[in-house]
């Protein structure tokens, strides 16, 4: 791979960002490539209007975590393979799904 590549000593090093036309990391460039990666699930709009809400972005946050199944509880972090020392409900004492 590195065989036909053409090192000229006399140009600097640079970073380039390939998913923006300028070769240069923007929050917002960095935001539409996360954006359009997740366009299909986001169909309905409800994401878009969770961060439009005039709330504090602490409980946006936690309620896009909540509906997109984020949020730390036991049956995620099993998924997660993150060792937990009790994996039963604390209020049933089942195992919590």
């Amino acid at each position: 791979m590195v065989q036909g590549v053409t090192i000229n000593a006399h140009q600097q090093d640079k970073w380039v960002w390939l998913n923006d036309p300028s070769g240069i990391y923007t929050v917002r460039s960095a935001y539409n490539l996360l954006d359009n990666g997740s366009r299909d699930e986001n169909l309905d709009g409800t994401f878009k209007d969770i961060w439009k809400l005039k709330i504090l972005s602490k409980a946006a946050f936690f309620a896009w975590r909540l509906i997109r199944d984020r949020l730390p509880t036991k049956s995620n972090l099993c998924r997660r393979d993150i060792d937990i020392n009790d994996k039963m409900c604390p209020f049933c004492r089942d195992k919590e799904e």
